[in-house]
């Protein structure tokens, strides 16, 4: 694995409301976003703050981008060493956020 990970551009776009984020969970290398609810790729693992106890935020889920299928527009072949956002078996990174304390979690689920 590389020392610094390729860069790639992410446009935020505001969701009309009762629209999925994600228009479906088989979009797989697709399926990254900001707020809302996650969409697990395993059970629910929402983190507790180590400083007050509490549930924690979900603020982001990055999604196995480079997953090689050819509705994603990022995909890269699996068949060589070029992937660098495979997070397991095309899993998601899930980042969380405590507002009170300051502190944030990141929780790595496997597809």
């Amino acid at each position: 694995m590389p020392e610094v990970l390729r860069e790639y551009r992410i446009k935020f776009e505001k969701v009309p409301e009762g629209e999925p984020a994600v228009p479906a969970d088989e979009n797989l290398g697709i399926r990254s976003k900001l707020g809302g609810e996650p969409i697990w790729c395993q059970k629910p693992e929402v983190p507790k703050c180590k400083g007050c106890k509490d549930k924690m935020t979900f603020v982001a889920q990055i999604d196995s981008m480079e997953h090689d299928e050819g509705h994603n527009p990022n995909r890269i072949s699996c068949l060589g060493n070029d992937q660098q956002y495979m997070f397991g078996d095309v899993g998601m990174v899930y980042v969380f956020v405590c507002f009170d304390c300051m502190e944030t979690k990141s929780v790595l689920q496997c597809g």
